[in-house]
């Protein structure tokens, strides 16, 4: 007997992707909450919101099997699906590249030609582990202690420079006690003095969001600053 678990905790495909479009539209859901919420990449959200704006996704439930008129996939998009699938893209990303190139598949159907094609589904990993996102923005490296000796004499550029204006103040401030003192978290990679700075810098660059912080990954300057 079906309850109300039946709207909130969706098993079929077609009602996932109609009960999330409804939290995106009609409940004003971020599409990042939304995609956690129904296990979708946020990637696919927008999709979704992309298809529904221009009527092209259908919320029908799935005719029984053996009854279905599926759509013929052609020679040269199969190989494309294929080989976006050696780089490790999920089903998803998959069908989001090929909207970008005028191709309009269903996930369900990436997923139909990955299966026949013998390849198995990925486990759900988040981007930072693909090494890109779908859109192939490069990644930085993962964070490490650099001394500033080894620094010493190296010349580079950087667009963020202006943050060691505030670098005297902070050193009266005498910072590394304050934060001591607070108990701030920290790592072995990260000392907590770091990541306050790391903070710090983005605010006195005028940085609104921490979302933005992809904006500023490959700033030597701030890396340093933060170091």
């Amino acid at each position: 007997m079906r309850d109300a678990s039946f709207f909130t905790h969706p098993r079929h495909p077609w009602q996932r992707r109609y009960e999330a479009l409804r939290a995106l539209i009609v409940d004003r859901l971020p599409p990042r909450v939304v995609a956690d919420r129904f296990a979708f990449q946020p990637g696919y959200v927008r999709l979704l919101k992309h298809q529904f704006r221009h009527g092209a996704i259908d919320f029908a439930e799935p005719a029984p099997e053996g009854k279905i008129k599926r759509r013929g996939i052609s020679a040269e998009v199969r190989r494309t699906i294929c080989s976006w699938r050696e780089r490790r893209l999920s089903a998803g990303e998959i069908t989001e590249l090929l909207l970008d190139d005028g191709v309009e598949v269903s996930v369900r159907t990436v997923e139909r030609v990955l299966a026949e094609a013998g390849y198995t589904k990925l486990p759900r990993r988040a981007r930072i582990r693909i090494g890109v996102t779908v859109r192939g923005t490069e990644i930085p490296e993962r964070s490490e202690v650099v001394s500033v000796a080894t620094l010493a004499g190296k010349r580079f550029e950087s667009a963020a420079a202006g943050v060691f204006l505030f670098a005297p103040w902070l050193a009266q401030l005498q910072l590394d006690r304050i934060v001591s003192a607070a108990g701030l978290p920290g790592s072995k990679t990260i000392p907590a003095t770091s990541y306050l700075l790391s903070f710090l810098a983005l605010k006195l660059l005028g940085t609104e969001r921490y979302a933005h912080v992809g904006e500023h990954a490959f700033a030597p300057g701030l890396g340093l600053y933060a170091g």
